[in-house]
């Protein structure tokens, strides 16, 4: 039996589902316990909520009336309804729920307890039942559910919600988990001159008799998760998509819309376009009545998947900066990304959030499948191969890494399962998994698991029976291996040539790349390179090492590359004769795609210190200026500023900056494409340091210096003026102020504080960790944004006190804090040193006591850069 299924069979023995719901023996613990989560979903079906608010200007509270109708399968004690109204220091409010009835009856005996409303089982009865209450929770700018934002340019006030994974409980009292799905019916009052949108189509509209106030009723929704609830309002303009079967219309602020306008029809064709291939793909039409697309301020991720009504952070939509083509597919994949939750994730709801990489590998998943039916097919996989495999691998290597499927033991604790695993190795497991039976028998179960769960919840262990069914293949032991099993691979190749210049032996050889003793079951594809033709076969690796037969025979390349066409995860590591002949001629390489895999096996060689990062930078400056493939080209900038800025010792730096400098500054006005002009000067901005330099910098932010074609957007010249900051250039203060005066808009104020963050003075530090530890009128979107600048790498000195102060605020950041923002802040301390004293203070940190495991982990998977870079430059 695999460790998987073992693990679940103990998982329904220690957590078993009580038909009958037993009574807690004590009172529920703070979130939703899983616990409870299934005594309840036993329990209550039916669900259905109705929600009348009151919006009104300035205010700091949501009011509103609420009717839950439910059925009992049984009364077995207190039913438990979630509500966590929180004060300004994150303590519960007692009294924020009042006039409690059920069935009718007046309930003064309601207790609040660990931010749950517990009615007493007497006034409830098997079947239908009925809750009415009156509530007020809390609006704010930051750290709340419902958030307000002022626009300073149009004079408007938008509200908008975010309940993901969790926080409906933070706004309305309800069932906040996934699987106790309910149809919504919403009535809001709010200004005359707001636009109200929700998940379902409104369905009528009044005004009060004074003309300054509107009733909008929405239509009750299909059935959907309290986390896929959501509601917007303020004075938003409407920009329709005419055409098609599913009413379609995107939402913008007064004061973006030109831009908005601008880049709608790009947005909305994309967006028909992928609904189109997903409904043929899936076999089942799109599962909603409407598909609106509202673009809001501050939002904390690029998107949200709201049933009906995704949510998306305007800058991921309107470019703040020039774009080049890989910021448009980018974007691209943004929108077909939250387009596809609206089958996985919102048809289909993960049961629990420990099956969270369900929906988001999905989605992320189908965004690629979807965008490679609309371009040419190897462009869009090279991509998902830079956008996903590093990221995957970089974690996987750590002693942070967790599986994909993660336990989740109370809801308050699903943020933890957020990250890299999850958006970036699940879909590419989903890639291996449709290689290994075919994309037709994968296609097949994934209809079978959509049409079998429709409008329900559903396990990864149902997608693989699905896929064992279409397949006709056991994938048990592969889930067990793959979504089971932290960690991954490093895939090795053997191989010798006779005499006669034929090959005479090629093995492959796997080990845990983490020391744990893991074996996984792999399907790869062999690239055999050299001299004439390239070959290819298709290999598997059931065991530690497995021999290739089919290559005996063949002639003797020059070198073999393990994973051709990126179907194999796992770390692939060139042997030694195979990294030398890669070396000498991967910048002459033809295939675009071939190309980018093998300067990624020689990226993964300087991380392994098996290359000198001085020779791939020697590498890469050598073939830059004739590479013509722009995401390639910002991929290798990328990782030459990796290895400039924290794999070089400072005398090493010092040598190797100016030429680099040099190249970036050359080619940003002479190469063949407005992309890589914009790639190029990104790379230049970033790593400008000599005075020559930033004089050059100065001169763009002056115009008297233009990149051919380049549009010098706003936040192109803040990046310029932060740069400048950070790097203490004369003039950067003088630089600062007349940007101020240039650029008084909104998002000149957030970026103008991101830009001061930068600044290499104590006092503004100490400042800025004041601000993200106790200021709560920052928005968290402009806190997240700085906290690069605040850990400018070169500022290692100024910036090292403040790792142990934002390790210890770990606990204070996970509560109080947006999905992500963990990673961000630890990425931004840990990442902005590179020494061996910073190194220390986190060993030291992770030796105390009292941190819990997830962030244990995550300390761990971030700290692993420090640990290779501090490494890499003692080799």
């Amino acid at each position: 039996m695999t460790n998987f299924l073992v693990a679940l069979l103990l998982a329904i023995i220690l957590h078993p589902f009580h038909l009958g719901a037993p009574v807690m023996a004590t009172d529920p613990e703070a979130g939703v316990a899983r616990e409870l989560a299934r005594e309840r979903a036993a329990l209550i079906s039916d669900l259905r909520y109705r929600l009348s608010l009151e919006l009104a200007p300035g205010a700091a509270r949501l009011k509103g009336r609420e009717e839950i109708r439910l059925r009992l399968a049984r009364v077995a004690g207190e039913v438990t309804l979630d509500f966590r109204d929180l004060d300004a220091d994150g303590q519960l409010i007692e009294g924020a729920v009042r006039e409690v009835t059920v069935n009718g009856a007046a309930v003064p005996d309601l207790r609040q307890v660990n931010g749950h409303l517990l009615l007493p089982g007497k006034y409830f009865s098997p079947g239908e039942n009925t809750v009415a209450l009156t509530f007020e929770s809390g609006i704010a700018p930051a750290g709340r559910s419902v958030t307000r934002h002022l626009d300073r340019d149009d004079g408007g006030e938008y509200l908008y919600t975010l309940f993901v994974p969790m926080d409906a409980s933070l706004a309305f009292p309800c069932f906040d988990q996934p699987d106790l799905k309910a149809r919504f019916t919403l009535e809001v009052t709010a200004p005359v001159d707001w636009t109200v949108v929700s998940n379902a189509e409104i369905e009528s509209q009044s005004t009060d008799v004074a003309g300054a106030r509107r009733q909008t009723q929405f239509a009750e929704t299909r059935p959907m998760s309290t986390y896929l609830f959501a509601f917007a309002a303020g004075p938003f303009e409407i920009i329709d998509a005419p055409g098609g079967a599913v009413p379609m219309r995107m939402y913008a602020r007064r004061s973006q819309l030109a831009r908005a306008r601008e880049e709608a029809p790009e947005i909305l064709r994309q967006t028909r376009a992928g609904m189109g291939h997903m409904a043929d793909f899936f076999a089942q039409p799109f599962p909603f009545p409407k598909y609106d697309l509202v673009l809001l301020p501050g939002f904390a991720y690029g998107g949200m998947e709201h049933a009906g009504a995704i949510f998306f952070r305007e800058e991921a939509l309107l470019f703040r900066t020039a774009p080049t083509a890989d910021d448009r597919a980018g974007r691209a994949t943004l929108l077909l990304h939250e387009l596809a939750h609206q089958w996985f994730g919102d048809l289909v709801t993960m049961r629990w959030f420990d099956d969270l990489w369900l929906k988001e590998g999905f989605a992320d998943y189908m965004a690629y499948h979807a965008l490679a039916a609309q371009r040419p097919p190897a462009e869009v996989w090279k991509r998902f191969y830079q956008t996903h495999k590093p990221a995957a691998y970089a974690i996987d290597a750590t002693r942070g890494a967790t599986p994909i499927y993660q336990e989740v033991r109370n809801l308050r604790d699903a943020k933890s399962a957020y990250g890299a695993i999850v958006y970036a190795k699940a879909p590419a497991l989903l890639r291996a998994l449709s290689f290994l039976i075919g994309e037709p028998a994968f296609r097949g179960g994934v209809r079978l698991f959509l049409k079998e769960h429709a409008y329900a919840n559903a396990e990864w262990a149902d997608l693989v029976q699905a896929c064992e069914r279409a397949s006709g293949e056991p994938l048990r032991d592969w889930a067990a291996a793959w979504i089971g099993r932290r960690g991954m691979p490093q895939v090795e190749v053997e191989w010798a040539c006779d005499g006669a210049g034929r090959i005479s032996r090629l093995a492959l050889r796997q080990r845990d790349a983490l020391g744990e003793g893991g074996l996984w079951p792999i399907k790869t594809q062999l690239l055999l390179v050299g001299p004439g033709a390239a070959e290819r076969i298709t290999a598997r690796l059931e065991a530690g090492a497995a021999e290739v037969r089919e290559a005996a025979g063949r002639r003797c390349p020059a070198f073999v590359f393990a994973n051709d066409g990126d179907y194999g995860y796992g770390r692939f590591l060139l042997d030694a004769r195979s990294r030398s002949a890669v070396a000498e001629r991967v910048a002459r390489e033809p295939d675009a795609f071939l190309r980018t895999m093998l300067w990624g096996a020689l990226w993964d060689s300087v991380r392994e210190a098996q290359l000198d990062p001085r020779e791939f930078l020697r590498l890469l400056v050598a073939a830059l200026p004739g590479e013509a493939d722009e995401e390639l080209t910002a991929s290798l900038l990328a990782r030459a500023q990796t290895a400039y800025q924290r794999y070089l010792k400072p005398a090493a730096r010092d040598e190797v900056g100016p030429g680099i400098e040099k190249l970036c500054a050359e080619r940003m006005l002479k190469a063949g494409s407005l992309g890589l002009r914009i790639t190029y000067f990104r790379a230049f901005r970033a790593l400008a340091r000599t005075e020559a330099a930033r004089a050059r910098l100065k001169e763009v932010l002056a115009s008297r210096l233009q990149v051919p074609g380049m549009e010098l957007r706003p936040l192109d010249r803040w990046r310029i003026v932060t740069a400048l900051l950070a790097e203490r250039d004369a003039e950067a203060e003088a630089l600062l102020g007349a940007e101020r005066a240039r650029d008084a808009s909104d998002e000149g104020r957030k970026y103008a504080y991101v830009a001061e963050a930068a600044r290499g003075a104590a006092a503004t530090k100490r400042r800025y960790f004041d601000d993200y530890l106790g200021n709560r009128a920052v928005p968290e979107d402009w806190i997240q944004e700085s906290l690069a600048s605040f850990n400018w790498w070169s500022q290692e000195e100024l910036t090292r006190p403040y790792l142990g102060p934002a390790l210890a605020a770990l606990p204070q950041v996970k509560q109080g804090r947006k999905i992500f923002f963990v990673l961000a802040w630890l990425n931004a301390f840990i990442g902005g040193q590179q020494g061996d004293e910073a190194l220390a203070r986190v060993r030291e940190f992770l030796h105390g006591e009292g941190l819990d495991q997830d962030l244990r982990l995550k300390v761990l998977e971030v700290g692993d850069e420090l640990e290779r870079a501090v490494r890499i430059r003692a080799r």
